[in-house]
């Protein structure tokens, strides 16, 4: 009847029958081994390291801080997160309440109110919110003393761009258009270093003299000493760190290349 043997063929009742699992040589088994515990130790160290390092997006400070107000021509607000449009309208509400208080103080001195003038309210600038986007589902982001009165006027809703790549194609458009000199970026605390590295190379790229005043919209857990103490935080982080690596030292802006369309956006039921 014949038997089997470890790692040889064997032939039983006509049948060429080969042990399973066949066993590797004691030596590749090493080396094997050897390599895969590497592999281990080196994927274990670059998360480690990245970890670390991943701190680094929020290694910056804003240039504002919401209370003293520069005069700007637009307060650009990249809509890709929570809580982004609503710190964007409660600072475009702060310069709008500012500037009530001065004209009715020059009104009551008697002086000439100039619209031109250093202390008119700069426009509110959307970027990316969607081709599904209205004004009423704008104004369902504010609070309400700044869905009372915030104007049509005073609102620009960009629908088209859908990355921080193109949100600063089409912002540098607008800008150019507008004639604008200087604005203020309003994003979260871990997008803001990315998205202002990203704004201004797509500006001098286009030969756009424009200033980029910051202020970050406060969210939870996304801050430079408490990301790492939930898992939504750690995922954020760190996925922003890998982007901010690469669009830092391999991305050039090409704002002379058509823009591709937005991709196609999924049908929510009603």
């Amino acid at each position: 009847m014949g038997y089997c043997r470890p790692g040889r063929f064997q032939c039983k009742m006509g049948v060429l029958m080969l042990r399973w699992p066949v066993q590797l040589p004691r030596r590749l088994r090493r080396y094997t081994a050897l390599i895969s515990a590497t592999l281990l130790g080196v994927a274990a160290g670059m998360f480690i390291l990245t970890l670390v390092l991943a701190s680094e997006i929020y290694d910056y400070q804003d240039t504002i801080d919401g209370v003293h107000l520069p005069p700007v021509d637009a307060i650009v607000c990249l809509a890709g997160g929570r809580g982004r449009i609503a710190a964007a309208g409660d600072l475009w509400y702060r310069y709008w309440e500012a500037s009530v208080k001065l004209k009715a103080a020059r009104e009551a001195a008697g002086e000439k109110i100039d619209p031109e003038a250093d202390d008119r309210v700069p426009v509110l600038y959307l970027s990316g919110m969607g081709p599904q986007t209205t004004w009423s589902t704008f104004k369902k982001h504010l609070r309400s003393g700044v869905r009372d009165v915030v104007p049509v006027s005073d609102v620009v809703i960009e629908k088209e761009s859908y990355n921080t790549e193109t949100n600063a194609l089409w912002l540098a458009r607008m800008a150019r258009e507008k004639g604008w000199k200087k604005i203020i970026l309003v994003t979260s605390p871990y997008h803001m270093r990315r998205s202002q590295m990203m704004i201004s190379r797509t500006f001098a790229t286009l030969g756009l003299g424009i200033q980029i005043e910051t202020l970050s919209a406060f969210q939870e857990p996304f801050e430079s000493n408490e990301w790492r103490e939930s898992i939504h935080g750690l995922h954020v982080t760190v996925m922003e760190y890998l982007k901010w690596v690469y669009y830092r030292f391999l991305w050039t802006p090409q704002p002379q290349a058509p823009l591709p369309p937005p991709p196609p956006q999924k049908t929510q039921a009603t």
